[in-house]
C-alpha cells in the first residue's frame, strides 16, 4: 500500500516502529517528561510565544474545533468565518449548533481570498475570525497576513484551524497574533489519527478561557491546563499516539524545521510540474504544499480513484460534493519522494486511459 493522502499519511518507518511497541502506563513522571518535551517542540515549531498553553485532546480535529468554540466564545459573540470549502464550513455548522452569531465570507472553488473580501466587515463589531488556513477540500492556502491584519485593526480574536498546514507550510502564531491554533496528529506530524491539540495565546486564556463557565466535563480547557502543569491530562490520553508524537517532533528537530518544509515544498513542486504531462489541470489559486487538486475534464475522478486503489493499491484523496466526479487530491506529506511522484504519474496515466475506455 502507498498513501498519497493528506491524513493518515504514508508514515515513516521510525514512527511505525514506535507504533508497534507496547503502550506504556502513563501516570508516571517519565510519561510527563515525554509530554512536556513534545509540548516544548510543538510550540517552538509554531512560534507560539512564551506564555502560550496547549490542550491535548483524544479526539478528531472537529472535536478540537468544537472544544475551542465552547471554551472561548459565547452567544454574546459575533464571529466572521472564512467558508471556502468543507472544513471552513464546519466552523459554520459548529456555530449554528452552539448558537453563536456569525457571518461567512464564502469563497468559490476558483476564487482567491484577498483583502477586498474583508473590507466590508471592518468596524462591524466582530469579536473573532475563524479560518481553516489551508482549506483541505480545495488545497487553497489563504494569506494569513491579510486575515491577521483585519483582526488587528478590528481588535478581534483569530482562531486558525491549521490541521493540514502546520509542519507543512510556514506557520507563525506570534508574528500573526493567532489566539488559538488547532492541529491534529494525522496531518503534518504524520502519525496515527486520534490526537488533536489546541494551542492558546495568553490573551485568550486570560480574557476568555478563565472567564467562561463551560458546562462540559471532558472538554473543559481549565482542567487540561491545570493538569498539564505536570505534563498530564485529566482523562486518559491516546498514549501510543503521544509516544509517536514525541518521536516525530524530535525527528523534525534533528532534521531542522526549515529543511522539512523545503523538502515537502520540493516534492509538491515536482509533482505539479510532472502532472502537466497528463490531461488534467490544477487550480490557479495559492496552494498549500500539503496537497495538489487535479481536475479532470471528463467525469472520471471516481473511476481513477478506484482503479488506483483496487488495481495498484495506491491511495489519493477523493473529493466530495459537486466536484467528486472531476477532482482528486494528491498529498505530498509523509514518507513520499520525487521517485514516488514518478511512479504515481505513471499510474495516473494508466488509470486515466482505463477510465476513459
Amino acid at each position: 500500500m502507498k498513501l498519497f493522502t493528506v491524513g493518515p499519511t504514508q508514515m515513516r518507518k521510525e514512527i511505525m516502529e514506535v507504533g508497534g511497541q507496547l503502550v506504556p502506563y502513563f501516570r508516571t513522571p517519565e510519561f510527563s517528561e515525554i509530554m512536556l518535551d513534545s509540548d516544548r517542540l510543538l510550540k517552538k515549531f509554531m512560534n507560539a510565544g512564551r506564555d502560550a498553553q496547549s490542550i491535548y485532546l483524544t479526539c478528531s480535529g472537529t472535536g478540537a474545533m468544537e472544544a475551542t468554540i465552547m471554551n472561548c466564545f459565547t452567544k454574546n459573540d459575533k464571529v466572521l468565518i472564512v467558508d471556502g470549502g468543507t472544513f471552513g464550513h464546519r466552523f459554520v455548522d459548529l456555530c449554528k449548533v452552539h448558537g453563536i452569531p456569525h457571518d461567512s465570507i464564502c469563497i468559490r472553488f476558483d476564487e482567491i481570498l484577498t483583502e477586498k473580501h474583508f473590507k466590508k466587515y471592518d468596524n462591524k463589531g466582530y469579536t473573532a475570525v475563524f479560518v481553516n488556513i489551508d482549506e483541505t477540500s480545495t488545497g487553497q492556502l489563504y494569506d494569513i497576513k491579510i486575515i491577521s491584519d483585519y483582526c488587528k485593526r478590528n481588535d478581534t480574536y483569530l482562531v486558525v484551524d491549521a490541521i493540514s498546514s502546520f509542519l507543512i507550510d510556514h506557520y507563525d502564531m506570534d508574528t500573526y497574533d493567532v489566539d488559538a491554533t488547532i492541529i491534529s496528529s494525522q496531518k503534518g506530524m504524520c502519525i496515527a489519527p486520534g490526537l488533536s491539540v489546541v494551542v492558546l495565546s495568553d490573551r485568550i486564556v486570560r480574557e476568555r478561557v478563565k472567564k467562561i463557565d463551560i458546562k462540559n466535563l471532558y472538554f473543559n480547557f481549565n482542567e487540561y491546563m491545570k493538569d498539564f502543569e505536570r505534563g498530564q491530562t485529566p482523562f486518559t490520553p491516546c498514549v501510543g499516539i503521544c509516544m509517536e508524537m514525541n518521536r516525530a517532533l524530535n525527528l523534525i528537530e534533528e532534521m531542522g524545521l526549515e529543511n522539512l518544509l523545503m523538502s515537502i515544498d520540493k516534492v509538491a513542486k515536482d509533482f505539479r510540474k510532472r502532472v502537466k504531462e497528463l490531461p488534467v489541470t490544477i487550480p490557479a489559486f495559492p496552494l498549500s504544499s500539503a496537497i495538489t487538486p487535479i481536475i479532470f475534464k471528463d467525469k472520471i475522478a471516481k473511476k481513477v480513484f478506484n482503479i488506483l486503489k483496487d488495481k495498484y493499491d495506491v491511495y489519493v484523496n477523493p473529493t466530495g460534493g459537486d466536484r467528486e466526479e472531476y477532482v482528486l487530491r494528491v498529498a505530498h506529506i509523509g514518507d513520499t519522494t520525487i521517485e514516488d511522484n514518478k511512479m504515481l504519474i505513471d499510474l495516473l496515466r494508466k488509470a486515466i486511459k482505463e477510465a476513459k475506455s
